[in-house]
C-alpha cells in the first residue's frame, strides 16, 4: 500500500498519531518521528529520503511518501548518512534543534547543525529484511497497430536503480519490434548496466556494459564495456544532472559478417533528470551519449533519447519517449540514422 502525504491533509497524520499512541507494543517498534509544517507529528520507521521524498513505514498506512519541503524536523535514534548539493555525506542520528529549518546529525560527541534546503539524500546505515524494497524504478509497454499498411509495432521497457551510500546501480533496457507488410521485420533491443563509485565532491567513477541489436543499421549483437570518471554537475529534490566521460571496448557483430570486429571508443554521456511530484507525478528524462572512435578514423556513434512520463492514477503512468541512433559509418546493409516515437503505459515500484 501506497499513499502521498501532504501538508494539506492534516487529519490523515493526526489519525496516524493517534493510532500509534493506541497501538501499544504492537507499534513500538516505530520510533522515527517526522513533524510536519503544519503542526502534524508522524511516528514510523525512515525507510530513506530521495528525490524530493522521504519514504515511511507506518502500522496504520502503510507505505506513505512525504514531500520533503513539508517536512519540519525528523529525529530518530538511527544511524544515517546523509548527503548534501554539494555532494559532501556525514552519519549521525538525527535531532531536533530549538530552531526550524535545520537538522541536527549527531555522531559522539560531535554534533553538525545542517540547513534541511541542502539535503538531498538520506538513507539508513542498514539493511531490509527484504533487500528488493530498496530498488525503484519502472516497466512500460506499448503496442500501435496501423491497418491501412498492416503495420505493428511493439515496444517494451524498463529500469531499476539502487542507492547506496557510496555507490549508485542503474539497469536499463528496451526492446522494439516492428512488422509491416511485405518488408522484413526489425528488431531494436538494449539491455544496459551503470555502476557508479561515488566520492567525494560529487565526483564519481563509472563502469558501463551494455549489449545491443538494431537491424535498421545492420548490427546483429553489439556489446561493450568500459570505465570512466564522471560529476553530478546538479543535484537537488528535484534534478539531477550528469556528465561522464572514459573508454570502452566495442565488439560488434554486422549483419551478413561471420567475423566480429573489436574497437575501441571514447564515451562521453551527459543525462538530466526534472521530476515533480505534485499529483500528478510528472518525470523529464534526456541522454545523450556519444561514442568517438579510437581505432576507426571519422567514426562517431551517437545514442540521444529523451522522454516524459506523467501519472494517471497512482503508480501508473503514461510515457511519450523520442530515440534517435546515429552511426557515421554503419554496415553496408544498415542506415546511418534510426530514429522513433513511442508511448506507452507504465508502472512505478
Amino acid at each position: 500500500m501506497n499513499m502521498i502525504l501532504r501538508s494539506t491533509r492534516p487529519g490523515i497524520l493526526l489519525a496516524a498519531t493517534a493510532l500509534y499512541a493506541a497501538g501499544g507494543s504492537v507499534l513500538a517498534e516505530k520510533t522515527d518521528v517526522i513533524y510536519m509544517r503544519n503542526g502534524d507529528r508522524l511516528t514510523c520507521e525512515i525507510k530513506r529520503l530521495e528525490r524530493g521524498q522521504v519514504k515511511a513505514s507506518t502500522d496504520g498506512m502503510g507505505t506513505v511518501y512525504i514531500e520533503w519541503e513539508d517536512i519540519a524536523q525528523i529525529v530518530s535514534r538511527q544511524n544515517y548518512v546523509v548527503e548534501m548539493q554539494d555532494g559532501e555525506r556525514v552519519e549521525g542520528t538525527l535531532a531536533m534543534p530549538f530552531d526550524d529549518g535545520t537538522l541536527l546529525v549527531s555522531r559522539g560527541d560531535e554534533t553538525r547543525r545542517i540547513e534541511m534546503t541542502s539535503i538531498v539524500w538520506l538513507d539508513p546505515l542498514k539493511l531490509d529484511a527484504v533487500r528488493i524494497r530498496r530498488w525503484d524504478g519502472s516497466v512500460s509497454a506499448g503496442f500501435d497497430k496501423t491497418k491501412a499498411n498492416d503495420d505493428t509495432s511493439l515496444s517494451a521497457t524498463f529500469d531499476a536503480r539502487r542507492r547506496a551510500q557510496d555507490f549508485q546501480l542503474d539497469f536499463d533496457g528496451s526492446l522494439y519490434s516492428r512488422s509491416q507488410d511485405e518488408t522484413e521485420d526489425t528488431l531494436r533491443a538494449t539491455l544496459g548496466a551503470q555502476y557508479r563509485g561515488l566520492l567525494e565532491n560529487r565526483w564519481y567513477w563509472a563502469g558501463v556494459g551494455r549489449l545491443e541489436r538494431n537491424d535498421e543499421q545492420g548490427i546483429d549483437l553489439r556489446s561493450l564495456a568500459g570505465a570512466g570518471y564522471g560529476r553530478f554537475l546538479v543535484q537537488s529534490g528535484r534534478t539531477l544532472w550528469s556528465a561522464s566521460a572514459g573508454l570502452v571496448i566495442v565488439n560488434e557483430q554486422r549483419a551478413g559478417s561471420e567475423d566480429a570486429e573489436t574497437n575501441l571508443e571514447a564515451w562521453l554521456n551527459t543525462e538530466y533528470e526534472f521530476f515533480t511530484y505534485d499529483t500528478p507525478k510528472t518525470r523529464l528524462k534526456t541522454s545523450l551519449t556519444v561514442y568517438p572512435s579510437l581505432t576507426e578514423s571519422g567514426r562517431v556513434r551517437t545514442d540521444a533519447d529523451v522522454s516524459i512520463s506523467h501519472e494517471l492514477i497512482e503508480d501508473l503512468f503514461i510515457e511519450l519517449s523520442l530515440y534517435d541512433t546515429y552511426d557515421s559509418d554503419p554496415p553496408e546493409e544498415g542506415e546511418k540514422n534510426d530514429y522513433g516515437i513511442v508511448t506507452s503505459l507504465g508502472y512505478t515500484f
